[in-house]
């Protein structure tokens, strides 16, 4: 069973006893990380990514029935290994999952370029976790043709790992991915205006953050880039429409100053590289004008502390932020990604979000 805090209301129904600070860095290790991925490898061996949709749905019965034939009736053709960036081996690399129908036909024309013929579609960006220093899109690309099957244009990235590539590259990865949506709008034929994200873990942390970062101003942005302040790539970045965020990171302000369980990451302890500790944070970037946020957690994570989502949420709710927080009751942080309630919330968020008029 799954609990779901309803839009702007966070009740405190299950107390538990917080977390020390400074405990999360402790659990981001890369024993860990390697967990996360050795669990995706499981759990898509064990339902071959078709698992039994649950009854339960965050919107209505009749909406979670029209999802379902919409899965049932679209084929999904999968471009992989594209490259978004020049950046060594994978860490460049993105696959493209586009829904095929009777009114969307797709094909290559003689320069090689995919072509969508039909109307613009919503698209979603998905990101893989891993701690920032391990994983791959693979993990989620059973979730990228479910989505696709509800018609969405699907991109799923990876970026730069951790210690070779310290924040923020990561979080720029994800902006220069963002921008294949909009240097392909037209063949793609995709919808700018309705973008969405998800993420998982350390990928749902880059999604909450490139969310809230989107309409801070730039001197505040450049605590999260390495690009120039006058760089052009900023003013054409698409909007963000959406933002889902699985067991998330939020506040890295916590970290004990001398603390350098997340150096590896950030480049150094909370007195060494404070900026970074700031910037990297997305519960410190909440604002009005934020997109619409589902939050998932499972209640018994031990490695990114339910408390995360939750002041996150209550964040958000004050900025007047639309915002749910589903608790996946009795799960930890890996298998919450797998839950049944997981796939179909995230389903339902994006098809409220950005395919219903």
């Amino acid at each position: 069973m799954s609990r779901l805090t309803p839009l702007k209301f966070l009740p405190m129904a299950v107390r538990r006893k917080a977390p020390m600070p400074g405990t999360l860095v402790a659990r981001l290790g890369g024993v860990v990380a390697c967990g996360f991925v050795f669990a995706s490898t499981l759990a898509w061996s064990a339902d071959g990514g078709n698992a039994v949709q649950p009854k339960e749905a965050a919107t209505t019965k009749d909406e979670a029935a029209t999802a379902k034939d919409s899965v049932q009736s679209i084929e999904v053709r999968q471009f992989l290994d594209l490259r978004y960036s020049d950046s060594d081996g994978s860490a460049g690399l993105f696959d493209l999952h586009v829904p095929i129908s009777d009114q969307h036909t797709v094909t290559k024309n003689d320069a090689g370029d995919i072509v969508v013929e039909g109307s613009p579609r919503p698209a979603v960006l998905m990101i893989h976790g891993g701690g920032w220093a391990i994983g791959d899109k693979w993990t989620l690309r059973t979730y990228c043709d479910r989505l696709a099957q509800l018609g969405f244009v699907v991109v799923n990235m990876n970026y730069r790992l951790a210690p070779q590539h310290q924040f923020p590259r990561q979080v720029d990865d994800v902006r220069q991915a963002l921008l294949q949506l909009v240097k392909h709008s037209d063949n793609w034929k995709i919808n700018l205006n309705r973008v969405g994200m998800f993420g998982y873990s350390a990928g749902g942390h880059l999604s909450a953050l490139i969310g809230v970062m989107g309409n801070e101003d730039r001197t505040t942005q450049m605590l999260a880039s390495e690009w120039p302040q006058d760089d052009p790539r900023w003013d054409l970045l698409p909007p963000i429409a959406a933002v889902c965020a699985g067991g998330p990171p939020c506040d890295f302000r916590i970290v004990p100053d001398d603390n350098a369980g997340l150096s590896y990451f950030l480049g150094g302890t909370p007195r060494e590289v404070p900026d970074n500790y700031l910037g990297a944070s997305p519960t410190a970037h909440v604002s009005p004008g934020d997109p619409p946020m589902q939050l998932i957690h499972g209640e018994k994570d031990l490695l990114v502390p339910i408390e995360n989502s939750e002041k996150f949420a209550a964040a958000l709710v004050d900025a007047g932020v639309a915002v749910s927080l589903t608790v996946i009751e009795n799960q930890g942080h890996m298998m919450t990604l797998f839950h049944p309630t997981t796939k179909q919330h995230i389903q339902d968020f994006f098809v409220k979000q950005l395919l219903d008029p």
